[in-house]
């Protein structure tokens, strides 16, 4: 057994288009909702309470909007850092949601030839967004 663990790919492939399909979107949405200056005041626990029925909703939003802000801040690090043909396809595909054909064209690619660097440019993103949010699967 080699340093690193066997990466399953075929997994991995799945959870990073899970990520932008589904989780990447929202986050994007959430991350724009820039109405810190409209949220009501924060309660302050001035007492400290066992019971969790007395949430800080508003400082919870704000939470939640900073936490997505990072993590859309990080997925475009990653993208704009990745190496020029990965970055093509992750930022055509996922930040500008262009379609596989208009990305494949500014490949200069034949679709068999996309497809394998898709693949790789969603397990190179996996990879390198690890420490941020973990996409890999292991078999």
């Amino acid at each position: 057994m080699g340093i690193f663990s066997s990466i399953n790919e075929k997994l991995t492939i799945a959870n990073v288009k899970e990520y932008f399909e589904k989780d990447f979107p929202r986050l994007r949405a959430k991350a724009n909702l820039n109405n810190i200056i409209s949220l009501q005041s924060s309660r302050l626990n001035v007492v400290p309470s066992d019971s969790n029925q007395h949430n800080n909703t508003q400082e919870d939003k704000v939470i939640s909007n900073i936490r997505a802000k990072e993590l859309v801040q990080a997925t475009c690090d990653v993208i704009n850092n990745a190496p020029s043909i990965y970055k093509i396809i992750l930022k055509n595909l996922y930040i500008l949601n262009q379609n596989n054909t208009v990305t494949m064209k500014l490949t200069d690619y034949g679709a068999s030839q996309y497809a394998v660097y898709k693949n790789r440019a969603l397990l190179y993103f996996a990879e390198t967004y690890q420490d941020i949010y973990d996409l890999v699967e292991y078999v």
